[in-house]
């Protein structure tokens, strides 16, 4: 029989064995990885144990996209729009043309209540899928601007429909009082037949704000 000295011994290398192991396992993980947990902790609500990982998938690939996105999304949840938005920014300086970037820090800039400037970043977002005029309600060119997001090839992470910057835009256009902006964008979406009840429901106030300010002038 081993000694109890011997067995302690024993005990200790298998610990070590055990948490090397762990560690090397921990070490293996790649961006995605990462990136695949934190999605899944999400989903679960667990948003805090969230973004260490996607920051952790950050730090293993400085590039990818997805973890940008979601980490900053993460961080708006939590109502912490300033840091979501310095995080959309970051990912900016390395693709400057990322859809996702623009349309979820004009959805942050919407948060703090901030409009035009939330305007400023979706008309920025439109840009970069191709510009889209939402003063032509009528047009072929329109319905083929609205109808191109049928064709994107990029994740939903880093890509948004122009159908659904019409329509946050549309709100911030209503909100910062610019109604016949705000009348173009929900008219867009009810063509792309995109939220056509609340686009119809938003229609209506402009209209109703509208005849409020003649009456009042």
């Amino acid at each position: 029989m081993l000694s109890l000295r011997a067995e302690l011994s024993m005990m200790v290398i298998r610990c070590m064995f055990f948490l090397l192991s762990v560690f090397l396992m921990s070490g293996c993980k790649s961006a995605e990885d990462y990136l695949s947990e934190g999605q899944d902790l999400s989903s679960e609500g667990n948003t805090k144990e969230a973004i260490s990982l996607f920051e952790k998938a950050i730090q293993k690939n400085p590039f990818l996209k997805d973890a940008y996105i979601q980490l900053g999304q993460c961080l708006e949840n939590l109502n912490q729009h300033d840091s979501a938005l310095r995080i959309y920014m970051k990912l900016l300086q390395l693709y400057p043309d990322n859809t996702a970037a623009y349309y979820y820090s004009g959805i942050c800039k919407y948060s703090q209540q901030k409009y035009h400037e939330a305007i400023a970043l979706f008309d920025k977002a439109i840009d970069t899928k191709g510009g889209f005029n939402s003063a032509d309600t009528t047009s072929i060119q329109a319905l083929l601007d609205l109808s191109k997001d049928n064709f994107e090839s990029e994740s939903v992470e880093t890509d948004i429909p122009t159908r659904d910057i019409l329509y946050d835009r549309g709100m911030a256009y209503y909100k910062s009082g610019q109604l016949k902006s705000a009348f173009c964008d929900f008219t867009n979406c009810i063509i792309q037949k995109y939220n056509t009840g609340p686009s119809h429901y938003m229609i209506g106030l402009c209209r109703r704000s509208k005849a409020t300010r003649a009456t009042a002038h």
